[in-house]
């Protein structure tokens, strides 16, 4: 009976992996995720400097956001632009990944709202860390001039980017999130 009771304990880490997948997408207007979905292949994209978030603290890395853009150019994914603008997101740390993920999303399109954009969409890459730096997660938000979330991801250990890279620091953290653009930007990308 203990055997039974110990399985039927663990099913649903099973579902854990699509849950934070619809949680995540639950934030995005779905009229601008079809637009998204329909984009020209060389849509403008402002890249803001990416939130490292270590233990509650906020950190904004300008490189990670320059390699992100190179990444996207070379992939031909987007026409990216760095920008030196900070997004303040006040992080409120949580055990629930997909809460933060959605807290981020909402304040990154307050911003973008009220900034305004030069460029077609804007994107926001979030990697969380513990303190001494080890990676537990990775969100990326879009938005388009309008302010509305038009895609997103979230990604942590249940993933397939996250298992083949094995984030140890930041700059693995950022491979994690080129990965997880290429994988999602891929399978709806534009024709050229």
């Amino acid at each position: 009976m203990k055997h039974g009771n110990r399985t039927a304990g663990r099913w649903w880490w099973i579902l854990l992996p699509p849950l934070l997948l619809c949680s995540c997408a639950a934030y995005l207007n779905q009229d601008a995720t079809r637009q998204f979905a329909a984009r020209p292949a060389d849509i403008s994209l402002t890249v803001f400097p990416v939130h490292v978030v270590k233990g509650g603290k906020l950190d904004h890395d300008e490189a990670l956001a320059r390699r992100v853009a190179e990444f996207l150019r070379a992939e031909k994914l987007a026409q990216p632009t760095v920008v030196a603008t900070l997004v303040e997101i006040p992080v409120r740390w949580r055990h629930n990944q997909a809460k933060m993920a959605q807290t981020s999303a909402r304040a990154f399109a307050q911003h973008v709202k009220e900034t305004g954009l030069q460029t077609d969409y804007a994107l926001l890459g979030e990697i969380l860390c513990t303190p001494d730096e080890r990676v537990i997660g990775v969100h990326y938000f879009v938005c388009d001039r309008a302010g509305r979330l038009a895609n997103g991801g979230l990604t942590n250990s249940h993933w397939e980017e996250f298992q083949t890279v094995k984030p140890a620091n930041r700059q693995d953290g950022c491979e994690v999130l080129t990965r997880m653009l290429q994988r999602i930007w891929q399978e709806d990308k534009p024709d050229s």
